[in-house]
């Protein structure tokens, strides 16, 4: 991303802080937070901040269904700077499809993450259950004396947890027909995406080179890092946390040949920043299915074809050449 593109995206991520805290200090050093408003006092506000409303009614509608607070992370680096008044033409409906857009964006995203996740689930649980077993997980002895002890007995406690608060059948089966012993492909089923990220932190080297092998001979390293990711994105999407003109929070690591490709593609001028959607769609291409990721390739160009009038690209920390980098491999 340019240094300006970083600076526009930077503006935001602050505003929004500052937007966090609602509250005013009075003298006598209680806090008086803002007071309720109607809907129709949100619109005069707005108006009076000089964004254009086509329809009042149409308006009050959509903030019927979208938190007036909510609504604002989208339209923040639209207004002045050091103003709250809008730039010129800028209009409730412009606002509002950025609004649709970071919907749509999240719906596509939880498709692909949702088949990483089964993935690798399916990974991790085989070569775990051949190197130590149905039930070696549990025992710390296998995870070698560079193991976290703490965090592996919180990543236990929560696995019991699941199992005891999980309502699927095949738990049951496994309480009744087994005496509760739930092996490694169970359990990965019931398990958090944040919890399986932690499960392959937790494993030994040599363990997690065998998993990193089955993608396409990845570092296992980078996988470290980018299931943490993906199980992050898959969190924020999950949520509804808006994903446009926002930094997310845990870094993603880009591989350097990656990044030098993109570097002279771009004779230098776009950086890759490791807090964009754009870094994160580079590794989560890397570790998607072939198939599930041409499905989500062509969906997504749609949506950017779609919202083209209203999407700025480099609020997404993607270049000018982005089908390039993201459509190969």
């Amino acid at each position: 991303m340019e240094d300006n593109e970083t600076k526009s995206i930077a503006i935001v991520e602050s505003s929004g802080n500052a937007e966090a805290s609602v509250s005013e200090i009075v003298s006598n050093d209680t806090v008086m937070v803002k007071p309720q408003k109607t809907l129709e006092e949100q619109i005069a506000i707005l108006k009076s901040r000089k964004l254009f409303i086509e329809d009042d009614t149409k308006a009050i509608s959509i903030l019927e269904q979208c938190n007036y607070y909510r609504l604002r992370g989208y339209y923040i680096h639209l207004q002045e700077k050091n103003s709250d008044d809008f730039k010129p033409g800028v209009s409730f409906s412009f606002v509002s499809a950025l609004h649709d857009f970071d919907n749509e964006l999240r719906i596509l995203l939880l498709r692909l993450l949702l088949d990483i996740k089964v993935v690798a689930r399916a990974r991790i649980a085989y070569s775990v259950a051949h190197a130590w077993g149905p039930m070696g997980y549990r025992d710390l002895t296998y995870y070698g004396e560079s193991c976290d002890q703490e965090k592996f007995m919180e990543l236990m406690t929560r696995i019991d947890s699941d199992l005891a608060n999980s309502r699927e059948r095949f738990i049951d089966t496994y309480k009744k027909k087994y005496a509760g012993q739930f092996p490694i492909w169970v359990v990965v089923e019931v398990m958090s995406f944040g919890d399986l990220s932690k499960l392959y932190h937790l494993l030994p080297t040599e363990l997690k080179k065998n998993i990193a092998k089955s993608y396409d001979c990845l570092d296992e390293a980078l996988l470290t890092n980018w299931i943490q990711c993906a199980a992050m994105l898959r969190n924020l999407c999950a949520h509804n946390s808006r994903l446009y003109s926002r930094y997310i929070p845990t870094p993603i690591t880009i591989e350097k040949e990656k990044q030098e490709h993109i570097s002279k593609v771009t004779d230098g001028s776009f950086k890759v920043y490791p807090q964009t959607l754009f870094a994160y769609l580079l590794a989560l291409r890397r570790i998607s299915n072939d198939s599930i990721w041409n499905s989500f390739e062509h969906d997504f160009e749609h949506l950017i074809q779609k919202y083209d009038c209203f999407v700025e690209l480099s609020r997404l920390g993607m270049p000018k050449q982005w089908k390039q980098f993201l459509f190969e491999k």
